[in-house]
């Protein structure tokens, strides 16, 4: 389960905003993407804010690009960063560009 600093009606991500997580990494990548555009991950990181979220040392940013250091933060804890940064955002997928708001957009349209 994930869980998040704030109050408690922000400590759990939804259902809704796991769907649009999955969606996210569908479009962007591996969970241990070091592709070197600068973005880290399945949710495509940026090292510095990956560093602001308090998210574990990773030697891939030191290592754009090179497929010997593997971006290793566990999906969990890309989840749960994501979450955090999600957020911040403002509950919005903002960080994340066009692929957010694609993803946001499309877990809209589907109904429960």
């Amino acid at each position: 389960m994930l869980a998040a600093s704030g109050s408690a009606q922000d400590a759990h991500p939804s259902a809704a905003w796991l769907v649009q997580a999955r969606c996210v990494h569908r479009l962007e990548g591996p969970w241990r993407a070091n592709t070197g555009n600068g973005h880290f991950g399945g949710l495509q990181f940026s090292p510095q804010t990956w560093k602001r979220l308090h998210g574990s040392p990773e030697a891939a940013f030191l290592h754009p690009g090179d497929p010997a250091f593997p971006f290793l933060a566990s999906p969990q804890e890309q989840l749960r960063r994501a979450w955090l940064l999600w957020v911040a955002d403002a509950r919005s997928w903002r960080s994340w560009g066009a692929v957010g708001a694609a993803c946001a957009r499309a877990s809209l349209a589907v109904t429960p």
